[in-house]
């Protein structure tokens, strides 16, 4: 007896901080990743090419591509493997040398839950599931649906037929019976009292007594107060079994993630992201706190002399001083006795409105003299690497300076670079830094763990950055 091959749909999901926030099942459709709303999935910018295919349909199958920066493990054809040997190995074929990317055919059987980047908060599963068949009708069911079709109509038929015979052309919405009647009826019922609302239950005063009353006759022992049983120790049989249950086994692919809602630190997290971006684009504008804004204008003051109806007034602008109905001056009075008011144009500003100082300050990241081991390298081959990521260098620092003003100093980086150009390991030569500041330190490691030289036998280097503020 064959074997019937049953269909298969391509099962991803995106999780993020150990929760699902995308799911997507597909046949003969790719998986990307990009900040772009056209992805599968939308992800921030994780040093992956834009619209990024990390699965798509293949001519035997599907082809999944991994990159050097990826972790995780998969499952290709029964066998657990981890994606950073997988594809530091060069992928499927045993010691190939190791590359950026690395692509495999997946199938039916294989399964895989992928870090997306080191950090690990971003992940994405995927897993073969049965695909859903639309319903076809064989010639089998059409032969059943035409005597059903048949015995629907003839059905119809004698009930529009049984309708028009047995109509008496009377109208049913009208009350029946006399006017008069009618009438009567509508009187009574517009004129009769309301019926009183019922009342409400009361509870009976004897109620305790009765219930206790009751328990007695039935021989039923109430509740005491007093000291809690002892718990019950490991029975001599084992308890009951779902006799269905079937043991899973240990090289089986683990359960798809749940769906959920977003948890509450995951919660906390956006919030924090979206408070800090909202307030360093607006502080700029409105001088939210945590930003500097530019002063407010100044005002000084003027003072004049004014002119009543009459002789022998005089006034300021604070009220009438001296003799006679003139009065007290106005800044009207102000302007004919002296000209032009002083509004204040020509004197020092004291405005409180602010420092002046909200300019923001910029990360300005420089470079000292490689030094150490280099191996078959060069200073300019490495110096060309490491300047490849001056870029998300800078941003390192430009984000600890938006929140901490005035931070800079040399910071100095140690690594070793493997035969084959990747980067072994990284860490900071604190006794010759001045930085001291761990995000920013954390964040250097993670960019020069990424880098890849020249294939020329390795080396150690000790590389100094030097952060300032422009």
């Amino acid at each position: 007896m064959t074997a019937v091959a049953v269909p298969v749909a391509l099962r991803a999901a995106l999780i993020w901080r150990g929760e699902v926030m995308g799911d997507h099942t597909c046949v003969a459709q790719p998986i990307t990743l990009g900040a772009s709303s056209a992805s599968t999935f939308v992800i921030p910018d994780l040093s992956l090419p834009a619209e990024f295919a990390i699965i798509r349909p293949g001519n035997r199958g599907y082809l999944l591509t991994l990159s050097a920066g990826m972790r995780g493990t998969i499952c290709i054809e029964g066998e657990k493997r981890e994606v950073y040997e997988f594809v530091r190995r060069g992928g499927e074929g045993g010691d190939g040398a190791a590359g950026e990317f690395r692509a495999t055919p997946i199938g039916p059987r294989d399964w895989g839950v992928i870090d997306l980047d080191e950090s690990g908060h971003y992940q994405l599963f995927f897993q073969f599931v049965p695909a859903e068949q639309p319903i076809g009708l064989g010639p089998i069911a059409l032969g059943l649906l035409l005597p059903a079709l048949a015995f629907s109509l003839v059905l119809h038929a004698i009930i529009v037929l049984a309708t028009f015979q047995f109509d008496d052309d009377t109208d049913d919405v009208v009350y029946p019976g006399p006017d008069d009647l009618t009438g009567s009826y509508l009187i009574s019922r517009l004129t009769a009292p309301p019926e009183p609302p019922p009342p409400p239950p009361s509870a009976s005063k004897g109620a305790e007594a009765a219930a206790s009353a009751q328990g007695d006759v039935k021989k039923v022992k109430s509740a005491t107060k007093g000291e809690s049983g002892a718990s019950g120790g490991k029975g001599e049989t084992e308890r009951a079994r779902d006799p269905n249950a079937k043991d899973v086994p240990p090289d089986a692919p683990p359960p798809p993630p749940e769906v959920a809602f977003m948890t509450k630190e995951n919660r906390q997290v956006l919030d924090t992201l979206l408070q800090t971006d909202v307030r360093t684009q607006l502080g700029k504008f409105t001088g939210l706190p945590g930003e500097k804004k530019a002063g407010g204008l100044g005002f000084g003051k003027g003072t004049g002399t004014g002119v009543g109806d009459e002789l022998g007034g005089t006034g300021t602008t604070r009220g009438g001083k001296g003799n006679g109905p003139g009065g007290g001056g106005s800044a009207e009075g102000d302007f004919v006795s002296q000209g032009k008011i002083d509004t204040g144009e020509t004197r020092t500003p004291k405005g409180s409105g602010g420092n002046g100082s909200g300019v923001k300050e910029v990360a300005v990241v420089g470079t000292g003299t490689a030094s150490g081991d280099f191996g078959g390298l060069t200073k300019e081959e490495i110096d060309k690497v490491v300047k490849s990521r001056a870029g998300l260098i800078k941003s390192c620092y430009q984000r600890e300076l938006d929140k901490t003003k005035g931070i800079g100093g040399k910071l100095v980086v140690n690594f070793s670079i493997a035969p084959a150009g990747d980067v072994t390991r990284q860490k900071v030569d604190s006794g010759k830094s001045t930085l001291h500041n761990a995000s920013v330190e954390d964040c250097v490691l993670r960019q020069i763990a990424k880098l890849r030289f020249p294939a020329k036998g390795g080396g150690v280097v000790n590389y100094p950055f030097i952060f300032s503020q422009g």
